[in-house]
C-alpha cells in the first residue's frame, strides 16, 4: 500500500495567457504558467520547487457580463494565486500524490493508495 505525505502549498504564477473574445470583445485568461513552492506539512525543512506547472481555464464557458468576472486589467499574481488555490482546494489528494512522487516517494503499479487513509 502506497503512502503518501502531505505538503502546504502556494503558488507563483510566471506567465498569464489571454485572449480577446470575438464576441463581446473581452479579454480573458486561458492559461497559467506557475511554479509550485511547497514543503513537507510534518517536516517543513523538507522543500520542493516545481516549475513550469499549467492550468489552462476554458473561455468558450465563461460569461464575461457576470459579477464575479475579473477585467483584464484586475487580474494580478494575487488574483491567479486565488484561483489555483481554490482549483487545488478540492484536489488535496492529486497534489499531494504529484508532489509525494517528485519528493522520491515511489510506488509500483500494483500498489494502491488507500483513499479512506492515504497518509497512513
Amino acid at each position: 500500500m502506497a503512502v503518501l505525505k502531505r505538503y502546504t502549498a502556494t503558488f507563483t504564477p510566471n506567465v498569464i495567457t489571454s485572449k480577446q473574445i470575438v464576441e463581446g470583445g473581452k479579454i480573458v485568461v486561458t492559461e497559467v504558467e506557475y511554479t509550485i513552492n511547497a514543503h513537507e506539512t510534518a517536516d517543513s525543512s523538507n522543500t520542493l520547487t516545481v516549475p513550469k506547472q499549467y492550468i489552462t481555464f476554458n473561455y468558450f464557458a465563461k460569461d464575461t457580463n457576470d459579477v464575479d468576472f475579473v477585467h483584464i486589467s484586475n487580474v494580478t499574481d494575487s488574483v491567479v494565486q486565488g484561483w489555483i488555490t481554490s482549483h487545488f482546494s478540492s484536489r488535496e489528494l492529486e497534489l499531494n500524490a504529484l508532489l509525494s512522487h517528485l519528493d522520491g516517494i515511489t510506488w509500483s503499479t500494483e500498489d494502491d493508495i488507500d483513499l479512506a487513509n492515504p497518509y497512513g
